[in-house]
């Protein structure tokens, strides 16, 4: 008993000499340039989130095989990493671009910028490659959401059918199919849709959040410098981060961030691999990494992209 206590212990002090000096790989645009302090708001194994001392904003540590978040320092972290070492309510600061938490010290300087530009991708489901590569997005998604039981399945959002069950699909699908007619109509006479998905289902981040993420991202893709659309898109995100205490903290970041047309690397790649009108191995790899982010949110919010990617295409074609 007493080796093996002294082998944890002598692995818990490796492990943690080693995360005394890391590199960030890179800042997302929303990370504060500026000395700031924070204090640590929670903790998983891949993620650690900080809440900033000013203006109570969380800013997101993730490990090297995460991705790129407009909140987020991904920092060069080594095999077998885990942030729970860490707890809520430390303190943290940021200082001549280094980030100090414990033992853990952090370089930014050097890390690239991540900030993604979804209106440059210009979605046109009317390019014969684009809508081709949505498609086969669509039916996959379909096929996995329908194989996992998914409480969401992005067909039946359109669906009347008494069949679908009550609760969490049913109001999905109410209110993503007045936004979609709202979006079409260039027109939010109120926000209702917005309040019905703010927080709704079970998880960190619940579903109506996730798909609320990834409708706000397919719109962005498919403003095509047109006014009235780009003027549609900010006042739905107005309306998102006006609701958004509805839900929680965490949930509350990315759809603030999605409201601003920043989003994860993941959901924006698959977005651009979809918008290039790419149908090879690069589809199938930006769409498997798009799916695995949570436990159904990777699902619920590549089921809001492909809706938002299709709402303003004439005529949508998965109606």
């Amino acid at each position: 008993m007493g080796a093996a206590r002294a082998i944890f212990t002598q692995a818990a002090f490796s492990l943690k000499q080693s995360l005394m000096y890391r590199r960030a790989i890179s800042i997302g645009d929303a990370v504060p340039r500026m000395d700031f302090n924070a204090t640590v708001h929670s903790v998983f194994r891949s993620a650690m989130n900080l809440r900033l001392a000013r203006g109570s904003k969380l800013l997101t540590l993730v490990a090297s095989s995460e991705a790129d978040l407009p909140q987020g320092i991904r920092v060069d972290t080594p095999d077998n990493f885990s942030f729970e070492i860490f707890h809520a309510g430390e303190q943290a600061n940021c200082r001549d671009g280094i980030l100090r938490l414990g033992l853990l010290t952090v370089e930014l300087l050097g890390a690239r910028c991540w900030k993604c530009d979804l209106p440059a991708l210009q979605a046109d489901l009317t390019n014969p490659a684009v809508s081709t590569s949505w498609r086969r997005a669509w039916q996959t998604l379909n096929e996995r959401q329908i194989l996992s039981n998914a409480e969401i399945v992005a067909e039946d959002l359109f669906c009347l059918d008494e069949t679908i069950r009550a609760g969490v699909p049913r109001k999905a699908g109410e209110a993503v199919r007045n936004l979609v007619e709202s979006a079409r109509q260039l027109n939010l006479p109120d926000a209702s849709p917005v309040r019905a998905l703010i927080g709704l289902g079970a998880g960190l981040t619940p579903s109506g959040d996730d798909l609320l993420v990834g409708y706000l991202a397919g719109l962005w893709c498919s403003v095509l410098d047109i006014s009235e659309r780009v003027q549609f898109v900010a006042s739905l995100g107005k309306a998102v981060i006006r609701f958004s205490r509805q839900t929680n903290d965490i949930s509350r970041t990315y759809l603030y961030h999605a409201a601003r047309g920043q989003v994860s690397s993941r959901l924006a790649e698959l977005a651009g691999t979809i918008c290039h009108g790419e149908n090879s191995d690069r589809l199938a790899v930006t769409f498997e990494s798009a799916m695995q982010i949570g436990h159904t949110s990777g699902m619920d919010s590549v089921t809001g992209l492909l809706h938002g990617l299709a709402t303003w295409s004439n005529p949508a074609p998965y109606l």
